[in-house]
Order: C-alpha cells, then structure tokens, then sequence
C-alpha cells in the first residue's frame, strides 16, 4: 500500500499544518514573523523527513532529522524570547510531538509488483 511507505511523511507535514493553523487561530490571529519561521522549519522537517531514505539498517534517520528541526524551532524561540507568545511555545509542543510521532509511526515498504 503506497499510503503506508509514506506514514512518517504525513505525520510531518500534518504537524506542519498544525503548526500554521496554530500561528493563524491563537494568539492574535496574525502569523508574526517569528511563527513563519516556525512554520518554515515544519515544512522543512516535512521535506527532510519525505526525502530521508527508508533504509532498514538506519531506523532513526527520520527521528533525527525530526528532532534537529525541533530544536532549531526551540533555538528560533530562544531567540526571539523578547518577542515570544504562547503561539510560538504552542507551535515548540506540535514540533516535539511531531518528531515523537514520527519516530512511532513505521512505514511500511512497498513490495516490489509480482513478476507474473
């Protein structure tokens, strides 16, 4: 089932969605400069976690890449402490839970078709 190869990658880009509807809905319902960098790294996580390999031996791969980019998210909201809003820690909690998520979910391989 192709769905199924890809299970990690939508989790991703679901916590990237979430991410930008969460900078859209609360708060002051404007997407401030600092969430669009927030939602910039979701959909970078999103991407690198599509384009990681699934290769049996590296099961973490996607994790890492996943948790990289939570704690960029977190470096950009320590940063910008001066500025940070409830959003923005809203949008630090989606990422941590998007990379546990990501390392929960398995993809699974797609078999190669039957040689008939």
């Amino acid at each position: 089932m192709m769905a199924m190869q890809y299970a990690k990658a939508a989790v991703a880009v679901l916590a990237a969605g979430v991410s930008a509807v969460l900078a859209a809905l609360t708060g002051d319902q404007m997407i401030s400069t600092l969430e669009w960098v927030n939602i910039a790294i979701a959909v970078a996580t999103a991407a690198s976690v599509f384009a990681a390999p699934n290769v049996p031996g590296a099961r973490a791969t996607k994790l890492v890449l996943a948790v990289i980019m939570t704690g960029l998210t977190a470096v950009v909201n320590v940063i910008g402490a001066e500025a940070t809003t409830p959003t923005d820690w809203w949008q630090l909690l989606t990422a941590f839970l998007g990379a546990v998520v990501v390392y929960a979910v398995r993809n699974t391989p797609q078999s190669p078709p039957a040689v008939v």
